[in-house]
């Protein structure tokens, strides 16, 4: 194991000139990382971890100071892929895993399961069971790995989330970690969907979301009667919501609007209003408070992005022992990193670090806070070198419109960065966003030579009330301008070849994909779209059906009686042939979000249409990949899609020639 000292001194070396990089396999970048999750027991003392053999999955416990590992428990169904581990205390290890939901009709979503094992691999079982009065297993309860406290006082026991059969809100129990007996803690109320408890173990927050609003009911002490103190409508001007408790039981730290973007409020429970900023961010918003690992779990910070996840301290020595550890690990790495805790003792004094950028698969590190002093652990993809890696770097173009548009550029390495052959790549959401980190799909096209543009276009979230709500029923027009105006921009920069662009994505990105072949033809060589949405009514009855909220799309899609001609002149199944380019069509069967018929209807409608398209569905998939097989099959296909039609025009001839 290599020892690392905190406080050391920053050394940057210098490189020499970069070379074409080896053309990486897509299993080295997308197969399961050969370990991963490690995950620390109260004590300090043992590390848990997946060690990943294609789609077969094995739990190891392994002494942080060395040893062989023991085997805990292994994960061989493709119907049950691990989710994540935790120490429910020293000796106690907890294991999740998304399994098919058997009271499911129709299409197949997954739900959690909860499984135990001990440190020495003994005792493994599934804690979830319940059975009725004669002895007979009942369904199986959903999203049993919902943990609302770990109870380090009573390490017996943990506090779970339960969520009895066809109950729309879930009661708080007292689960033994042994055995998995229940016993109440909290009843459901108030149609609470999210209980949430203070670090002494007491349940003292719930938020409700019902489809036109949200609420917060809270109570000052472990027990009495829990007060609406928020209630508000889901998309007004108020957005006001809980972020955690304060160390004062009368009052709680709330995320709400200051200047355009979500910043940190104390809130005054007893007058049910908001009080004192404590943290606002001048250009983006605020993602959270950062706490302490130790104990008392105090906040130190808020979390935000520009670019890079970063810290706001409040606590000086806090903020000094964060950049010690940046210095440390910046030496290691020669390069910027990101680091955070990802597993804590019970007294927080030893912990894992997280450690990785956009050219850096994670890497973990045991650090003893005690000792200020870091160990290497283990790296998630030890094969990927990051001298191979592209780096990504900020850019911002204009809109038609004059809107700024925040955007990531990543460039292929020892490539002269003219007339390259250029993807767009969509993110989902589309109220989501891209920032720098490590992204596979980034680097996987990167590396194939390929010049990949990244856009948060309006409607993107993370960077301000008014940008998000710009993309408010854009869904085609303006958010599809957008990424439209950034591919032009990247022509007009002299990066990329105007004959040799494609454009891909995911979910909302994919949608766009398929929008932006439809309304810019002239744009695009080809475009591949995965769990995409090709019709946006169908998208809206599924939502009605599956009660995933009506009030966001009425507000952030349409779907009123006025709405109909518009949104059918947005979906691109009602326009498949004005398609010219070739089409790879993507969709997991089991998706629970975007219905796989959304795909299936396209792919049908462009081959009616006489359109150069490939569709590749696959089995026991849902909306995004659990499974290795599929997810290696998808990008090698669209890696090799995408080198085909977005070859130089003479290549491209004489291949087919051939």
């Amino acid at each position: 194991m290599r020892r690392l000292f905190a406080w050391g001194v920053l050394v940057v070396s210098a490189t020499a000139a970069a070379e074409v990089p080896r053309k990486i396999p897509v299993s080295e970048i997308f197969a399961n990382p050969v370990l991963s999750a490690p995950e620390l027991s109260d004590d300090g003392r043992t590390f848990a971890y997946i060690h990943s053999k294609g789609d077969l999955q094995i739990i190891f416990s392994r002494a942080v100071a060395g040893g062989d590992p023991v085997a805990l428990a292994k994960i061989e169904d493709p119907e049950t892929r691990l989710a994540w581990l935790e120490w429910a205390n020293s000796e106690r290890l907890f294991i999740s895993g998304q399994a098919r939901n058997l009271a499911a009709v129709g299409i197949r979503p997954r739900t959690t399961r909860l499984f135990g094992v001990d440190r020495d691999g003994r005792n493994f079982n599934w804690l979830g069971k319940t059975w009725d009065l004669y002895g007979q297993l009942q369904l199986p309860v959903s999203y049993q790995d919902q943990i609302v406290h770990w109870t380090p006082d009573d390490p017996a026991t943990v506090l779970v989330q339960y969520w009895a059969p066809y109950d729309s809100s879930p009661s708080v129990r007292r689960m033994d970690v042994r055995t998995g007996r229940l016993g109440m803690v909290q009843p459901r109320q108030n149609g609470v969907r999210s209980w949430y408890a203070d670090r002494t173990g007491a349940i003292r927050a719930g938020e409700a979301s019902e489809r036109d609003g949200y609420q917060l009911w809270v109570r000052t002490g472990a027990k009495g009667e829990f007060v609406k103190v928020i209630d508000r409508p889901a998309f007004g001007p108020d957005q006001v919501r809980f972020a955690g408790f304060h160390p004062d039981p009368a009052r709680l730290y709330v995320i709400d609007v200051h200047d355009g973007r979500d910043a940190i409020f104390e809130f005054d429970v007893a007058g049910a209003q908001r009080g004192a900023l404590v943290f606002a961010h001048p250009e983006v918003d605020v993602d959270g408070v950062q706490r302490d690992p130790g104990p008392d779990r105090r906040v130190v910070g808020a979390r935000y992005t520009v670019d890079r996840p970063e810290i706001h301290f409040f606590d000086p020595a806090a903020e000094s022992e964060h950049k010690a550890l940046r210095r440390a690990l910046e030496k290691e790495f020669g390069a910027p990193v990101f680091h955070e805790a990802v597993s804590v003792s019970a007294n927080g004094a030893q912990q894992i670090l997280e450690v990785a950028s956009e050219t850096q698969p994670p890497v973990y590190y045991f650090y003893d806070r005690e000792r200020r002093e870091l160990t290497h652990l283990l790296d998630q993809r030890p094969e990927i070198k990051a001298r191979d890696m592209a780096q990504t770097k900020r850019v911002t173009y204009a809109a038609r419109d004059g809107l700024k548009i925040p955007a990531y550029l990543t460039l292929p390495v020892g490539r002269e960065p003219r007339n390259l052959p250029a993807i767009a790549l969509v993110h989902g959401g589309p109220w989501s966003r891209d920032m720098i980190r490590w992204d596979p799909e980034v680097q996987l096209l990167a590396n194939r030579g390929f010049a990949v543009l990244q856009m948060n276009f309006r409607g993107s979230s993370g960077l301000g009330d008014a940008h998000l709500r710009a993309g408010y029923r854009e869904w085609g027009q303006k958010i599809q301008d957008d990424i439209t105006d950034g591919v032009k921009w990247l022509i007009a920069e002299g990066i990329a070849d105007p004959d040799r662009i494609g454009i891909t994505g995911g979910s909302y990105g994919g949608y766009a994909t398929l929008v932006g072949l439809v309304k810019t033809p002239e744009l695009y060589r080809a475009g591949a779209a995965y769990a995409s949405v090709t019709d946006i009514e169908f998208l809206i009855s599924d939502d009605r059906w599956y009660d995933w909220g009506v009030a966001w799309h009425e507000t952030m899609v349409g779907g009123g009686r006025d709405d109909r001609a518009r949104l059918r002149q947005s979906s691109p199944l009602r326009r498949a042939a004005e398609i010219r380019v070739p089409v790879l069509l993507g969709h997991g069967e089991d998706d629970q979000r975007v219905h796989v018929r959304q795909s299936r209807r396209m792919a049908e409608a462009l081959k009616k249409a006489g359109k150069p398209v490939e569709y590749l569905e696959f089995p026991d998939e849902v909306h995004g990949f659990l499974l290795e097989v599929n997810r290696v099959r998808w990008y090698e296909r669209l890696a090799a899609f995408f080198e085909e039609h977005l070859a130089a025009r003479a290549a491209a001839q004489a291949a087919v020639a051939d």
